[in-house]
């Protein structure tokens, strides 16, 4: 018998205050009603990024996602108990207005619940889900991917709020704003400026981003351990 691949995506949004991820329950065995990354097989004539993409739409559009790429490769023995299988695994983050939940059977789980104990994921996919997560946040001290998660225009304290619903911290304002400022291509100011509710002063300036750019040196944040 040969080996089956599959090929999965692990997609992270932020919903509200918390970093979720694309979870659905399953309806048959094994692992029956347990939580499962969705994944399909890959045809002959596809590319395995593809065939990730193809695993989430719907509920999101089949064009890229925003900082889709490959995780790796998963092969223990019997991590599947019918047959012996590969997984190849994608993550990537997208705006929540993204994705079309209603029309899927696909849900955004708060990360809350798919990190406690008491969650229940179908074969290997708690440990790909947390390798998943260190690969986000990696990918958030190094690069400017958090832009992604942000609305197209944006400011910086709503920009700044993505890192600490990352990294569960929080974050002073005034070094994390210059090591942005002093980093090229990371955000362009708009012609924007928009007066915050309650606030006074000058209104807050909006800012855009049109590519990943590479933080050098890196941000050093770290998620705050459970209790």
């Amino acid at each position: 018998m040969g080996v089956e691949v599959t090929c999965h995506s692990v997609i992270f949004s932020i919903v509200g205050e918390e970093l979720t991820l694309l979870l659905r329950e399953r309806n048959e065995g094994p692992f029956r009603f347990h939580w499962e990354l969705p994944g399909v097989t890959p045809t002959h004539s596809e590319d395995l990024g593809f065939t990730a993409l193809r695993a989430v739409a719907p509920p999101l559009r089949l064009s890229p996602v925003p900082h889709m790429q490959q995780l790796g490769a998963y092969g223990a023995p019997n991590r599947d108990p019918r047959h012996q299988s590969v997984a190849v695994v994608y993550w990537g983050v997208t705006r929540y207005g993204d994705i079309q939940t209603t029309s899927s059977n696909l849900h955004p789980i708060p990360i809350g619940s798919w990190t406690s104990e008491e969650f229940r994921f179908a074969f290997d996919h708690q440990l790909i889900a947390n390798d998943a997560l260190a690969a986000l946040r990696q990918a958030m001290n190094n690069t400017s991917a958090a832009t992604q998660l942000c609305e197209a225009h944006f400011t910086m304290s709503e920009l700044q709020h993505v890192y600490e619903i990352i990294f569960d911290t929080k974050i002073s304002a005034g070094n994390f704003h210059r090591k942005i400022s002093n980093t090229p291509g990371f955000i362009i100011p708009t012609d924007q400026q928009i007066q915050e509710p309650n606030k006074k002063g000058r209104p807050a300036q909006h800012f855009q981003s049109t590519e990943i750019v590479a933080i050098s040196p890196p941000f050093q944040f770290q998620a705050t351990p459970p209790e």
